[in-house]
């Protein structure tokens, strides 16, 4: 792969707040466990040692997740390695959008994986395993429902409610035909297609049509891809969730953090609740609220007393869901973990999030930056040739860059900023003899000055429209590049689908990708294909 790389304030499309974490990260050092770098990640292993999970209970729970699945010696090995206390895993995770959503899906998971590899690389003695937790609790469908791919959006059509894993796959069938329509017959796409039609076969539900799919796409790079939906796994984290649902201090605590990042221009990224639980069953997802003594399901007729929600926790802890503000305790208390890797925002609401993990005494990771990346196809590349344009141009806004297309198209001549600093200066100097004469006259010599001035100016957009038609097809190929690129003025990674290049590209675009995606390198990455 040959590749261009671009620091992130170069790139408009990204967030401020994004840019600030990956530049300026010494001024979070208030709000970060570790540094996001080797140093931190070195010395969050280490502390790790000392806050350790239920390994056996992780071991058997994956080693069930993963019977009949087909699973690859490498992730055998890496379910194993969890018994060690020397062993320690690399975190990213998702809702499980349809057929990965965006691209930045997969570039999450490239990007864990190759920090494993690195760290097994470079720290013999320990083990390091990519994991991917899906995220199969969340009930906004509207967020997984659709991918976007050739100008196409597909969208999984169904009226189910409550958490999207457990929905059942029907309507799935007529996604995969139009995906596998839209892909082609060629050797990568029919692979692809295959590989989706088994899952569905396979799965009784959806969440196990994504581990059937991601698994296969992953297997032998080592991910293991972790359902936390688990009712053995829920009842390990119930002392933390009976701790927020009577005591409901994560509200104040991210609030004050919250506010703290405000004064270096963070917004806040998630509204923290007294409660921040979910009560859920196969068909609803709904929150937990505190009211006259009593803890009540909204949306239903369901309540408990103190004594009966503990009791419920005790016999039913899968019917308890955390939101976006408890999810990375849940995470971290299960998973021997020592660093997330997450895309912006994400790291901007992990940033909420430190008080709240010391208050619950769990251990908070490195917090890194996943690679950002922009694939750039042959035919963009022979388009910006043909128009002599670079890469770095496209990084303008659009106007800018016709701009420039135009100057390089009229050597720069149709620009009369030369001739209106002169029209100023000669009416300067009259300004300047009329007050010798009569006072009064040097405003009535300097308004007509600028009414001239603004005649020049008026002459130099006529006559870079003039251009503009003559090189409306340049213009327009510059609009299409631009758009291919940057989609809606945004991020190509965060609306294209990666499957129409997983089917085009070869065999090795996927490994290649997972070499090259080093989350530890800070810049943007501009792919040639």
């Amino acid at each position: 792969m040959h590749i261009s790389k671009f620091p992130f304030d170069k790139i408009s499309a990204l967030s401020s707040k994004d840019t600030f974490y990956q530049l300026q990260t010494e001024k979070l050092k208030d709000f970060l466990s570790f540094t996001p770098d080797k140093a931190g990640l070195e010395a969050a292993f280490l502390q790790r040692k000392k806050n350790d999970v239920d390994r056996e209970l992780l071991v058997s729970v994956l080693s069930e997740h993963y019977e009949g699945h087909m699973a690859s010696e490498k992730q055998y090995h890496n379910i194993y390695k969890l018994s060690d206390p020397n062993t320690f895993t690399l975190v990213t995770a998702h809702q499980p959008s349809l057929l990965g959503g965006p691209a930045y899906y997969f570039y999450k998971i490239c990007s864990v994986i190759h920090l494993a590899d690195q760290m097994n690389t470079f720290n013999p003695g320990y083990h390091f395993v990519p994991v991917f937790v899906s995220g199969s609790e969340d009930h906004d469908f509207d967020e997984v429902k659709s991918l976007h791919m050739y100008g196409k959006n597909i969208v999984w059509n169904t009226d189910q409610t409550g958490p999207v894993g457990r929905f059942k796959t029907s309507g799935l069938r007529e996604v995969l035909d139009t995906i596998s329509n839209i892909l082609g017959t060629n050797e990568n796409a029919e692979k692809i297609s295959q590989t989706f039609n088994e899952a569905l076969e396979k799965a009784k539900d959806y969440n196990e049509f994504v581990f059937f799919w991601l698994n296969h796409f992953f297997k032998d790079y080592g991910l293991l891809v972790v359902n936390m939906d688990d009712k053995r796994l829920k009842k390990s984290f119930s002392p933390i969730i009976k701790k927020e649902i009577l005591e409901r201090k994560s509200v104040l605590l991210v609030q004050d953090t919250q506010e703290k990042l405000l004064e270096l221009g963070f917004k806040p990224q998630a509204f923290a609740r007294d409660i921040n639980v979910f009560y859920m069953t196969d068909g609803s997802r709904e929150r937990i609220y505190f009211e006259n003594d009593r803890y009540i399901i909204n949306n239903t007729n369901i309540s408990f007393s103190e004594s009966e929600i503990i009791q419920e926790i005790d016999n039913f802890p899968e019917r308890f869901s955390p939101n976006v503000v408890l999810r990375p305790l849940y995470q971290e208390s299960t998973l021997p973990n020592i660093a997330y890797i997450g895309g912006g925002g994400e790291i901007a609401y992990w940033l909420e999030r430190k008080s709240q993990f010391e208050y619950f005494d769990v251990f908070f990771p490195v917090l890194i930056r996943r690679n950002s990346v922009m694939l750039v196809p042959k035919s963009i590349v022979k388009t910006l040739d043909k128009l002599s344009l670079k890469l770095e141009d496209l990084l303008l806004d659009e106007d800018k860059i016709i701009t420039k297309y135009l100057e390089m198209a009229a050597n720069g001549d149709f620009h009369l900023n030369i001739e209106v600093e002169e029209i100023k200066e000669i009416f300067s100097k009259i300004s300047a003899k009329a007050k010798l004469i009569d006072a009064t006259l040097e405003p009535f010599v300097l308004g007509e000055g600028q009414k001239i001035s603004k005649s020049i100016e008026a002459i130099e957009s006529r006559l870079k429209r003039t251009l503009k038609q003559k090189e409306d097809t340049s213009i327009n190929q510059i609009k299409s590049v631009r758009s291919k690129l940057f989609p809606d003025n945004g991020l190509q990674e965060r609306k294209e689908s990666l499957l129409p290049y997983l089917a085009s590209e070869d065999k090795d675009f996927l490994s290649n990708l997972i070499q090259n995606l080093n989350p530890l390198d800070k810049e943007f990455l501009f792919i040639y294909l």
